[in-house]
């Protein structure tokens, strides 16, 4: 009887915590899903920042991005003050053309040391979809022209696509541009205009392609009927085309120096924006936390206090299940059949 009444005072003695985990346990293993069904627990590919932080994709990818255009910038900057410097003193050609050099270097690895965040006129596009800025040498006839002409756009290269666009002649530049876009933005081209000219982009994925391939024909007015006619689209000069110009002709360096100062001041107002991400992307991570400090302190003394409790209810309940485990079998029978 003492045995009864110790093992049932043990049985019933309330373990809340206890009582509480078999539940959660149970509920876990009975909502489980096959290990087939399940979906991949890391569907993105990985990419990991140079400072890495345990965040979610997004985050840790923008963060990425701002590091590598940030670092990419600082180096080019780094190097082009003391470009400008060699270049304004009159620095002996020598070492102008060395500098030169590692500068055409860097720029030569923009693609890789950015991450694909720096197009080739020093501008920062987080998103990776760097543009080449270009004109058409014979762009002028696409927005001027005596009568209505139907044009036939071509991009070869891999494949052959076309492209065709009714141009009114009492149109205004603005329909005729938003036309041409309508026509041109299956490639991805888009135009706009600026003092009277057309300026157009296009993706640097892109760009090879449409630089080799893009061609249009006409009905005789804008373009001739009958043979397509190559666009040859120009990209705007940039930093890496003067740097070469100044390598093949180190002694006229001192020309190129207005358009280097403009470069240099270009690659400050870009790292001036990135500070302003940078800004962003720590408030974002600070509003991820969950817990000031204080507040985490009490957290986890109130949870140390659940584990305590739950750990001597445990201990309690063990010690009843070993008592009644070392009881022969036929004392226990006896005990309850009284």
């Amino acid at each position: 009887m003492q045995i009864e009444r110790h093992v049932s005072s043990l049985l019933n003695r309330p373990s809340t915590a206890l009582s509480g985990g078999a539940v959660q346990q149970s509920a876990s293993v009975n909502t489980s899903t096959p290990r087939s069904s399940r979906a991949p627990a890391f569907p993105d590919a990985p990419r990991l920042s140079s400072q890495p932080l345990r965040y979610n994709v997004q985050l840790n990818e923008q963060l990425t991005s701002v590091q590598q255009a940030e670092n990419f910038l600082q180096t080019v900057e780094r190097q082009l003050v003391q470009f400008n410097h060699s270049v304004s003193h009159r620095t002996d050609t020598t070492e102008i053309l060395q500098q030169a050099q590692q500068l055409k270097q860097t720029l030569s690895q923009r693609q890789t040391l950015s991450g694909g965040t720096v197009d080739r006129n020093m501008q920062v596009s987080l998103s990776g979809q760097t543009q080449v800025n270009f004109a058409l040498r014979n762009g002028s006839s696409l927005m001027n022209g005596a009568n209505d002409e139907t044009l036939i756009f071509s991009l070869a290269g891999s494949q052959r696509e076309l492209s065709g666009v009714a141009l009114s002649e009492e149109s205004h530049s603005a329909t005729t541009l938003l036309r041409l876009n309508q026509a041109l933005g299956r490639w991805g081209i888009h135009g706009e205009l600026s003092e009277r000219q057309v300026r157009f982009s296009v993706s640097e994925a892109q760009w090879p392609r449409v630089s080799q391939h893009l061609s249009v024909q006409g009905e005789g007015t804008r373009f001739p009927q009958g043979q397509f006619v190559p666009l040859r689209p120009q990209a705007e000069s940039a930093l890496e085309e003067r740097i070469q110009n100044i390598i093949e002709s180190p002694a006229e360096a001192p020309r190129h120096l207005a358009a280097l100062q403009r470069s240099l001041q270009e690659v400050t107002d870009q790292r001036e924006q990135l500070a302003v991400s940078k800004a962003s992307v720590r408030q974002s991570i600070e509003s991820m936390a969950t817990f000031s400090q204080d507040n985490a302190v009490v957290g986890a003394q109130r949870l140390a206090d659940k584990l305590t409790v739950s750990g001597r209810d445990y201990g309690d309940v063990a010690t009843a299940l070993g008592a009644q485990a070392n009881v022969h079998a036929a004392t226990v029978r006896n005990v309850l059949s009284v």
